[in-house]
């Protein structure tokens, strides 16, 4: 699907983002391993949501919707023998969070997914599974694992993604003895692991962090739960941003003030960037004017990357990031997807040393066409930078924003932007 875009923003709007992914993702689970029945609130549908879902109805867990919420009735079943296949769509989230509760038991449990998904990396799983003797094996359908998986003590690398420590602090709860896992430095993605962890207090399963090692107690049980999600930080991202470049207000609802979302920084960040972020109820009101050079480390917070890559372009100057290495395994190489796109209108984006540098200004001029590159998030950056251009500009792979915020585009329109659709 393409979009074409057309700038006429009002002067003020006012949006509910949906909820966080992150913390959608932990409850779903938390929820779908309890005994008994959960209620959640707030969760927003989306292809990885979706696929999440569905996952869990493969271990047995059941789910009702309705205008309320979400109701889910958990207790992971043991497989019967025959081979459980799980479709991951394009959620990285779902996969690595899922394989060591497949790995629970001696099921074995067929993975598949879609776009780069199965191409992104499981090193962390396969070097345990292989020092387990377990089955972890990639075939023409897919990636097959297989446990039992056992207790004792675990190390990862700090350095790749914090979804295996999340996985990992999901299943081995579960386990008969105790375990723990030990984090070496540096430790990027802590604030993540941080929201695994809330999730399972929730549920009542003992996580002991002392430092860098976390505790694990055997033999324990997931409780249901009846909460709400909160708002999604990322995703208030592409807001707050455009408040800025357009100059206009833009209040933001559902937002947690205390959020524990490792994009929470968007708020500090917009303000770095010549923004103006006031508090309101239940969420914040982004304002601006003039864009100008920042610099932000990214290696917390990737998500925020394409975004704050397209502020950057609007900027006159150049803009520093760091901790940019996980931009290259994402949905595209999201490094070199905007390395492209901008330069079609004038930004330069240059890799050194382990840094991205991007320069601006950006400067529309007619027939503008961005390709999406199959990548919800910079689909939406991309589309959040049109505000610049004073002629229509065509957004292709549109439909990619169904994967995280399928009612991005309508949200749009409701600042003012003319959004055209073709199928």
């Amino acid at each position: 699907m393409r979009v074409t875009l057309e700038p006429q923003f009002k002067k003020t709007a006012e949006i509910r983002v949906p909820s966080s992914k992150s913390l959608s993702h932990r409850a779903l689970i938390a929820a779908a391993l309890a005994e008994g029945t959960s209620f959640l609130r707030g969760i927003d549908m989306s292809k990885d949501i979706e696929a999440t879902m569905n996952a869990m109805k493969a271990f047995g867990a059941s789910f009702e919707m309705n205008e309320e919420g979400i109701t889910v009735h958990g207790g992971i079943k043991k497989g019967a023998g025959s081979l459980r296949k799980i479709d991951c769509l394009e959620s990285g989230s779902t996969l690595r969070f899922l394989i060591p509760i497949a790995a629970l038991d001696e099921t074995e449990t067929l993975f598949r997914g879609h776009g780069r998904l199965m191409e992104r990396p499981q090193s962390v799983y396969e070097k345990l599974f292989a020092e387990q003797n377990l089955l972890f094996e990639y075939t023409e359908e897919g990636l097959r694992v297989k446990g039992p998986l056992k207790a004792g003590s675990y190390t990862v690398e700090g350095n790749v993604s914090s979804q295996f420590i999340s996985g990992l602090l999901f299943a081995l709860p579960l386990l008969e003895g105790d375990s723990e896992i030990t984090v070496l430095p540096p430790f990027e993605s802590a604030a993540y692991v941080t929201l695994t962890v809330d999730a399972l207090k929730k549920a009542d399963i003992e996580i002991e962090q002392d430092g860098l090692t976390f505790h694990i107690k055997g033999g324990q049980k997931y409780r249901s739960v009846n909460t709400r999600v909160s708002g999604d930080d990322s995703q208030a991202a592409f807001f707050a941003v455009l408040a800025l470049l357009e100059g206009m207000e833009i209040k933001v609802h559902g937002m947690d003030h205390d959020s524990h979302q490792p994009d929470h920084v968007i708020v500090d960040i917009i303000q770095k960037a010549g923004g103006a972020v006031k508090e309101t109820e239940d969420g914040y009101c982004f304002s601006g004017g003039e864009p100008k050079p920042f610099e932000a480390d990214l290696s917390g917070c990737p998500d925020l990357g394409p975004v704050l890559f397209a502020l950057a372009a609007a900027a006159a100057g150049t803009s520093v990031f760091t901790g940019t290495e996980r931009l290259k395994i994402k949905e595209s190489d999201r490094i070199a997807s905007m390395r492209e796109e901008l330069a079609k209108v004038g930004a330069e984006v240059k890799e050194k040393d382990g840094k991205v540098f991007v320069s601006g200004p950006a400067v529309f001029h007619e027939n503008v066409i961005f390709a999406g590159h199959n990548d919800h998030r910079i689909v939406m950056a991309l589309s959040v930078l049109c505000a610049l251009s004073a002629c229509p500009v065509i957004m292709e792979g549109a439909q990619a924003v169904s994967k995280s915020y399928p009612g991005f585009f309508e949200d749009l329109e409701k600042t003012g932007m003319k959004v055209a659709y073709d199928q």
